[in-house]
């Protein structure tokens, strides 16, 4: 799960990972470890339908009494019962830190698994104090312990000058450190005696039902007592893909890449101009006679648009004669926090050190652009890319960027993501009326304002469409009709474009290849697998099946490929048949793709090692080796017919186990139709056939077909009944 301590910037924020059966106790345990808080102060978690739990004694006082779950009694898999749930941890009724959680992922729990909590990843260090004011309150501590100017008469004076004294460092964040931490806590489990859901607790398996309490809470609209809620605790294991493989470009084109963003050219410039220290005041910019100089001889004025007032050479020098704060110079603002941000300038002692715009070069850049990058989309993640949105329709705009970023990553290289195209997809799936209309004027300008964000860092090139305004206008004018609320800035008007739809220039961007390395790092840091093209070329036969498995036919080729032509044939043949063997879901994957594999293999030595396997009594390398062969006639190494015929029914029932106990009879029904390929009247033949098939998934996917086909083959339908009871029996 990931933990976000709300209201800071940058976000400050963990991800943990703990049984699901864990106690509410013992999760509010460890946020108090891994923020660094001194449990000096009452809590609250609250769910996604406005329940409380916490310690009922404890928060009496306050006004909760009953209405509160005992916090020991319920789960943590009870309570964010699928993926995505959320979850609100609020600390200190006076301060109110209150800390976001969200279930991103939920696995098997290997059975040898010791019971630990541990932290995965996060960002910026502890929260250096308590009783300092909330979010706001530490804000003004951290500017503080840079800034000795006037430290001692503030009211945080004190804590300012210990932290300073320590060496406390905002930025530093060391997860193994933290981990070590929450090693001396131990995971309890509930009580058990929480209000429990009817289809039981989710977080130990299976689905969950929403009761009615669960609906009559709910905002969604969506909700139905009895509909089940997938809890995902049988998710896809960690090293599956699930996104597709990419190419990177190679590091010394992508060095240079960096120094030509304008944004990060001018910070490195900075720093080399604040080599030898450049005062600064108590808000750690530069004095305003430095700053005016730092704009006119670095020019950073060419970071100005043509409408800014810096980019005419007689109306920036009024400009900069009339300045009382570097915080007023737009073009100065970015590149100077960015270096401070970055650690590219360091501030002490009242003056700003930087380094040679050298000093930083290869991947030491690439990590400062990545972090950079990385930066932006946690805030993204938390806030959206609209300012002054709150609420249910500040947490959309955040989703809506998001499943955006995901697009862009998705897309193929040098291809352009078009807003109107993906709107018009949205239309063509049927939807409509003015919430759909809402969406479609926040996901436009979002798009807009994702393209201008993720421009600057040189991460995508962002085309806008014609009408500057367009976007924003229709969403002012929506949220004014259905009374929601208003995006802040001035209000403009939008004249409609005399072109028609077709004609108009749409909204459009694309990742260069900076962006796709940024993005992927990115992704990886938060424990998303985004594998590379060619990754697999050393690796074993096992883990190339399993990687391949989220492949497209024209990456699963240039893969694998790339991985024969580092071992011979023979050899291939025989480590792809070794990763064949094994019972259950995975085993059954791999086999699938191995069989797509070694139809590719046609050197003789490899013939010969899948006709050695055939006449092998090991359950699915036979079958695999036994199929291929019989898909060769024309070769010296033949197998007899019969058995090829065998094996093959044997590898579709494999394959349909994939599918087996889903719930979803209609995917195992297309899956079996379209494996088939054969007439529903030639498969009648066939069904005694099937039952025959000594495979221990035979007489489940029998009886999930036999469901599956009554709206196809209502006679058939039977048949196939009837073989999963024959099938049963023989068991």
């Amino acid at each position: 799960m990931k933990i976000v301590l709300h209201g800071t910037r940058p976000p400050l924020w963990r991800r943990l990972v703990l049984p699901s059966d864990t106690s509410l106790g013992t999760l509010h345990d460890a946020i108090q470890v891994a923020f660094g808080w001194h449990g000096g102060h009452l809590h609250l978690f609250t769910d996604e339908f406005g329940r409380g739990y916490g310690v009922a004694a404890d928060l009496i006082d306050l006004g909760f009494g009953r209405e509160v779950g005992d916090e020991d009694a319920t789960a943590v898999g009870d309570v964010l019962a699928e993926e995505g749930a959320r979850l609100r941890y609020t600390y200190d009724f006076g301060d109110d830190w209150e800390h976001g959680i969200t279930l991103e992922k939920t696995l098997p729990r290997p059975a040898d698994a010791e019971r630990t909590v541990r932290c995965a990843g996060g960002r910026r260090a502890d929260v250096p104090g308590e009783d300092i004011g909330g979010v706001w309150g530490l804000a003004d501590v951290l500017e503080l312990i840079e800034c000795p100017d006037g430290a001692e008469h503030d009211v945080h004076g004190g804590l300012v000058a210990g932290l300073r004294a320590a060496g406390y460092d905002p930025a530093a964040f060391d997860r193994d450190e933290i981990t070590e931490r929450l090693t001396r806590l131990t995971p309890d489990m509930a009580s058990g005696t929480a209000r429990q859901s009817a289809g039981g607790p989710a977080g130990r398996g299976g689905a969950r039902r929403l009761t009615a309490e669960d609906v009559a809470l709910c905002t969604c609209g969506q909700c139905r007592v009895g509909e089940p809620v997938d809890a995902g605790v049988d998710g896809p294991a960690e090293d599956v893909p699930v996104l597709r493989p990419v190419t990177l470009a190679p590091q010394e084109d992508l060095v240079p890449a960096v120094r030509g963003v304008p944004l990060f050219d001018a910070a490195l410039r900075l720093a080399a101009w604040c080599r030898e220290g450049r005062q600064v005041t108590a808000g750690r910019v530069l004095r305003p006679a430095l700053a005016r100089e730092a704009v006119e001889e670095l020019q950073l004025w060419k970071l100005a648009g043509d409408d800014s007032p810096y980019a005419d050479a007689v109306a920036r020098a009024r400009a900069l004669k009339s300045l009382r704060s570097a915080k007023d110079v737009a073009v100065l603002e970015d590149p100077w926090w960015l270096a401070v941000d970055g650690g590219v300038i360091t501030i002490s002692g009242g003056r700003a050190w930087g380094g040679a715009a050298t000093d930083l070069a290869g991947e030491d850049l690439l990590q400062f652009w990545a972090a950079t990058m990385g930066d932006l989309l946690e805030e993204i993640g938390e806030t959206g890319v609209l300012d002054g949105w709150h609420g249910e329709l500040g947490e959309l705009t955040a989703q809506i960027a998001d499943g955006l970023v995901g697009l862009l990553y998705d897309a193929p290289d040098d291809v352009w993501v078009d807003v109107d195209d993906l709107g018009a997809k949205a239309r063509e799936a049927g939807e409509n009326g003015p919430e759909f209309d809402l969406f479609q004027a926040l996901f436009a300008a979002s798009f807009r304002e994702l393209g201008d964000g993720l421009a600057q860092l040189g991460a995508v090139e962002y085309e806008p469409g014609d009408g500057d305004d367009s976007a924003e206008a229709a969403l002012r004018t929506l949220l004014n009709t259905m009374g929601g609320q208003e995006l802040g800035g001035p209000r403009t008007s939008s004249a409609p474009s005399d072109r028609s739809r077709g004609e108009r220039r749409r909204d459009r961007m694309r990742l260069t290849p900076l962006g796709r390395y940024g993005l992927r790092t990115y992704l990886m840091e938060c424990g998303v697998p985004a594998p590379l093209l060619g990754e697999y070329a050393e690796a074993d036969a096992g883990a190339l099946l399993r990687g391949l498995l989220g492949y497209s036919p024209e990456e699963m080729r240039r893969e694998v490929e790339e991985w024969l032509g580092h071992r011979s044939a023979a050899d291939a043949a025989v480590g792809l048949l070794d990763a064949c063997a094994g019972e259950g879901p995975e085993a059954a994957a791999k086999r699938a793709v191995a069989q797509l594999v070694l139809a590719d293999l046609d050197a003789p030595r490899a013939l010969r090692v899948l006709r050695k396997a055939a006449d092998s009594d090991v359950d699915g390398c036979r079958q695999v080796a036994t199929a291929t062969l019989g898909a060769r006639p024309g070769t010296d190494v033949q197998v007899d017919p019969a058995r090829a015929e065998a094996a093959g029914l044997w590898l579709l029932i494999d394959g349909l186990s994939l599918l087996a106990g889903a719930g979803e009879s209609e995917e195992l029904v297309r899956g079996f139709l379209e494996n088939w390929n054969m007439a529903p009247e030639a498969l009648e033949q066939r069904v005694d056939d099937l039952w025959r098939v000594e495979h221990p998934a035979t007489a489940q996917v029998l009886a999930e077909l036999g469901e599956g086909l009554r709206g196809v083959d209502k006679r058939l339908a039977k048949r196939m009944r009837t073989a999963a009871n024959k099938a049963h029996s023989r068991r």
